[in-house]
């Protein structure tokens, strides 16, 4: 590990118990008659099982490179180049007015000697304070304040795996397997500065949660909010001057910008702020994160036999984070104080995925030796891909916990009735209704699809969470987005040209149906009027694509 300026102690402790046991089993049992006989064959299934202990690699970029950004060594350089005549008259064509930087900068060895920058005065502290004032403009004098957790560990991975292989007539063999994985002490990005949304003002017993629940559920049903006894004692003016400063927040579940606003209205009647303003998110990187997952493995597979060999594999999984997103993802989880409130499936958990492909000599033949070299050598083959949705929820805006103001995910809104009721197909000729969707109306040259049959019903069934009351947001049970399965076919002929030379032309065809898959559509509760909720307007494009319809290439290869 990179060691430190003082003593060569390195940035986090080295963890000697990485100990990465593995333990497994197979058998072959012999069962030559009887209903065992029949059900196991003599030889022909075979048990497999182990259990192994894995370790991560640790990742230096979230855990060195970027904490050495610190508060008070981060350097943000900006080299502008001088004028021309930054030393002198400049030499000839110097013209420092000039926007073209060719007659205009500073030309080594033409306008003379090198200008050498001037070192700024340093200062005590390096890294300045911010100021409270009540003022936003010397706030946040570092943007990012990394930190690393000195005792961080390695993360630890538990992997559990059972096949039973059977072998069956003409030459095929099926698996089924289970695999279990659960992850421990995985990298984890959180936030030091939170808004302390469970803040209890002691004279009231209130807590801030519950006083913003009431005043925002108020708000978003358009009447006006009662007094709440935190705001009342907590914040100059009370309920009504917050609302009127920061009725927005309130409404969308803003708990970081409306915590910024209440802080200054503090600070500017000299009482202390909450939170901590020396930079938008005081980054801790730790190793407290964990993932689960669970499948079912399916293999049929069929060695080659009369020019025909096929491998067909399915899979029933489910992966569970507290995250949502890829695990060194620079962005903070929404809930430092609770790291399983937004716990559900992985943005690449897919319930359910089938991948297959196939060769095929056509058996075609001919005793006619010219007719055989035309209609013989003919190799058909494809690939198959098919998976479930993936996880879609309706997000309500900045996090809902208040996890951060900088490098923040957003936070999921919450259903009110079970997700799998809305479906997950492409609904045709779908003008939307109620302000909602509307933009794929066809009549007004929409596309008129859409993911909902009734786009608007689908908006008033979800809430924003409220913060004293719900535990976990809607990634523990989101909707699922459209299903995918793409065929690509190939189709070749070999032509042997001499005894040591054969050629061979191919037709590839990706798409090969034209079928039209569509990328998920944005679903925001944070848009009032949601024109656009649901609806279906751009192809989805697979990896390695440029497009998403059908396209087709021949090739041509000599081999010798």
């Amino acid at each position: 590990l990179p060691v430190g300026a003082s003593g060569g102690k390195p940035v986090f402790d080295v963890d000697r118990n990485d100990i990465a046991p593995r333990l497994s089993a197979a058998w072959n049992p012999e069962a030559r008659s009887g209903w065992l006989g029949k059900l196991l064959g003599n030889r022909k299934t075979v048990f497999r099982g182990g259990w192994s202990m894995i370790y991560d690699r640790q990742n230096t970029v979230q855990s060195v490179i970027i904490p050495s950004l610190g508060v008070a060594f981060a350097q943000t350089i900006n080299v502008s180049a001088p004028p021309c005549n930054a030393t002198g008259q400049g030499g000839r064509g110097c013209d420092p007015s000039n926007p073209n930087q060719a007659a205009s900068v500073f030309r080594v060895g033409q306008d003379g000697t090198i200008p050498l920058p001037k070192a700024p005065e340093q200062s005590v502290p390096v890294a300045p304070a911010w100021c409270k004032t009540g003022s936003a403009n010397c706030l946040f004098p570092e943007i990012l304040s990394f930190q690393v957790d000195p005792t961080m560990k390695v993360g630890e991975n538990y992997a559990v795996g059972f096949t039973i292989q059977r072998e069956l007539p003409a030459d095929m063999l099926l698996e089924v397997g289970f695999a279990r994985r659960y992850a421990r002490k995985l990298p984890q990005s959180m936030n030091l500065g939170q808004v302390p949304y469970m803040h209890e003002d002691p004279a009231s017993g209130q807590t801030f949660a519950q006083a913003f629940d009431a005043v925002a559920t108020a708000l978003r049903a358009g009447l006006a909010p009662d007094p709440q006894p935190w705001f009342e004692n907590q914040v100059p003016g009370g309920t009504a001057a917050l609302v009127a400063a920061a009725r927005s927040n309130f409404i969308n579940g803003d708990l970081n910008a409306l915590f910024l606003t209440l802080d200054l209205r503090r600070m500017a009647q000299g009482l202390p702020p909450f939170n901590n303003y020396m930079s938008r998110t005081l980054f801790l990187r730790s190793g407290l994160g964990r993932s689960n997952y669970n499948a079912l493995l399916v293999t049929l597979r069929k060695r080659v036999s009369r020019g025909l060999t096929y491998d067909l594999n399915y899979t029933f999984s489910r992966s569970l984070d507290p995250v949502g997103y890829w695990q060194n993802s620079a962005n903070v989880t929404p809930n430092n104080f609770d790291l399983n409130a937004e716990y559900g499936p992985s943005v690449f958990d897919f319930t359910h995925m089938l991948a297959g492909h196939w060769l095929n000599e056509l058996p075609l033949r001919s005793s006619h030796r010219v007719v055989d070299r035309l209609v013989g050598g003919w190799p058909l083959s494809g690939i198959i891909s098919a998976r479930s949705g993936d996880p879609l929820t309706v997000t309500q805006g900045s996090p809902a916990w208040g996890g951060s103001l900088f490098l923040g995910f957003t936070s999921d809104a919450i259903p009110t009735c079970h997700p799998k009721e809305f479906g997950n197909t492409v609904r045709r000729n779908v003008p939307g209704s109620g302000g909602v969707g509307t933009t794929g109306d066809p009549v007004t040259g929409g596309s008129g699809l859409n993911l909902f049959a009734d786009p608007e019903g689908v908006f008033k069934s979800f809430r924003r969470v409220l913060v004293s009351q719900d535990r976990r947001s809607s990634r523990a049970n989101p909707l699922r987005g459209l299903p995918r399965w793409n065929p690509d076919d190939s189709l070749g002929k070999r032509i042997r040209l001499v005894e040591c030379a054969e050629a061979r032309i191919s037709f590839d065809f990706f798409n090969v149906f034209n079928k039209v898959d569509f990328v998920n559509p944005t679903l925001d509760l944070n848009n009032p009027r949601a024109f656009g909720f649901g609806v279906l307007s751009t192809q989805f494009t697979p990896p390695n694509r440029s497009a998403g319809s059908r396209s087709i290439q021949a090739g041509f290869r000599v081999e010798f």
